[in-house]
């Protein structure tokens, strides 16, 4: 291919390009409500979002956070839209590009998930290391 992009599988097995974002995208996360892909883009140390239809179909491209300390990798979001981005540590914005954190790790996140039955711990995978970090009140200590 002469371009990277954003792939959609439908459940009958057809496969569809619905975004070619400048540069090369990495992580992919959706919005709680389902209704917004987002995208991290290493090139531009961004994240694209992208409004998605009832068929995948993904519209009005827009970068919603810029700027970013290192090429974004991993990427979740939390049950109020909270983008959790690993970069050359693990930063969360608000889904309207406010930076509401930096969580400072020992080497470089690659990849973010939420976990434990309550859903407020996050695993962070590294070069060589998982991290869990519990999120009550975002204080908790990082255990690996």
């Amino acid at each position: 291919l002469d371009f990277y992009g954003v792939y959609h599988l439908s459940p009958k097995g057809e496969l569809s390009v619905i975004a070619k974002p400048k540069g090369r995208p990495n992580g992919i996360a959706l919005s709680p409500n389902g209704r917004i892909l987002y995208v991290s883009n290493s090139d531009e140390r961004a994240v694209y979002a992208y409004d998605i239809d009832s068929n995948g179909k993904a519209s009005n491209e827009r970068v919603i956070v810029k700027d970013i300390d290192g090429p974004p990798d991993g990427i979740r979001t939390d049950e109020k839209g909270n983008l959790y981005v690993t970069c050359n540590q693990l930063a969360i914005y608000s889904p309207e590009d406010k930076h509401l954190k930096t969580i400072e790790l020992p080497e470089k996140p690659r990849n973010v998930a939420f976990g434990d039955p309550d859903y407020q711990t996050l695993y962070v995978t590294a070069y060589t290391s998982v991290y869990r970090i519990r999120l009550e009140g975002i204080k908790g200590s990082v255990q690996h």
